[in-house]
């Protein structure tokens, strides 16, 4: 039993640092699956999923939905990050997802929590459009 218990730890600790690893970005359930089993652990989707949820609970690991076309993805949360405020863009040629940071639209969360009562969920924002790699292909 405590080889088991080990297990699922080195399973936990391979997936934080992978996670880690990609900050600040979006990761699927299968690109963890492929980095997961590259460390030498055969391990299905559903125990990843099921370590995903433990640490989304722990308040490690965030939960991105776009839409209902795109996969769920994940990102590893600072201990010390208090005001989540990444926006995604989607591309409509290529379905890339691009995640990013901008003070001009914390400025618009902000006013619309202090003049308007409303707490935008900055997460939930998803801009449409096209790629720069789509746009000019060269």
């Amino acid at each position: 039993m405590a080889n088991r218990s080990n297990y699922n730890t080195k399973q936990k600790e391979i997936l934080i640092d992978y996670l880690k690893s990609r900050k600040n970005e979006h990761v699927t359930v299968n690109e963890i699956k492929d980095y997961v089993n590259a460390k030498g652990l055969n391990v299905g989707l559903t125990t990843i999923y099921r370590q995903l949820e433990k640490l989304i609970n722990e308040k490690i690991v965030a939960k991105i939905t776009i839409d209902s076309h795109s996969g769920a993805m994940f990102e590893y949360i600072e201990q010390n990050q208090e005001d989540s405020s990444c926006y995604h863009l989607k591309c409509e040629v290529c379905n890339k997802i691009i995640h990013f940071n901008c003070n001009e639209l914390n400025h618009i969360r902000h006013h619309m929590l202090e003049d308007h009562g409303f707490n935008i969920d900055a997460s939930k924002i998803v801009f449409y459009g096209v790629c720069n790699n789509c746009e000019n292909p060269n």
